[in-house]
């Protein structure tokens, strides 16, 4: 579960260590998508990306600030 207003380390390693980005384009290619899918929700502070693994120091955003990206986004009501 992620709270607004939150710092997270976020990481992940590849099965048995095994390398996940192979080109520079696999490491632009997984930043597009992290660009695309959460800096509407998030604020990176630092990140690592490394051949089998990664890691992000993240903020999520207020909820003040995720409402104005997407009105209609109520997730964090129920956590109240």
């Amino acid at each position: 579960m992620f709270y607004p207003g939150e710092f997270y380390h976020l990481f992940n390693r590849g099965n048995n260590r095994e390398i996940i980005f192979y080109t520079d384009e696999n490491y632009h290619y997984f930043l597009r998508q992290f660009d695309k899918y959460l800096t509407g929700f998030i604020d990176i502070y630092a990140y690592c990306l490394l051949p089998n693994h990664f890691h992000f120091l993240i903020k999520i955003k207020e909820e003040e600030e995720i409402s104005k990206i997407n009105p209609t986004l109520n997730q964090f009501d129920r956590y109240k």
